[in-house]
């Protein structure tokens, strides 16, 4: 099964509006699916970013479903 994630600031300019990951089963914890995004993207295992299930900020422990949509929201900067 895949997921997509849908990418926002320099994570999208790096690697464009959606990834899909793979997943084993759903539900499946945020955790999760960003050590698996990571693993599949190791350029960016250091960045911080918040994740947002259903356009809501969510936690680690938060679930995500099959039809959920899920977003990285990595820090922004300018003016």
């Amino acid at each position: 099964m895949t997921k997509e994630i849908h990418l926002f600031g320099l994570l999208k300019e790096q690697y464009g509006d959606i990834v899909r990951v793979e997943v084993s089963s759903f539900p499946i914890c945020v955790e999760d699916l960003v050590k698996t995004f990571r693993m599949n993207h190791t350029e960016v295992k250091d960045i911080p970013f918040l994740t947002a299930v259903n356009h809501f900020m969510a936690g680690p422990s938060d679930l995500v479903n099959e039809n959920d949509h899920l977003a990285l929201l990595p820090p922004v900067s300018g003016g």
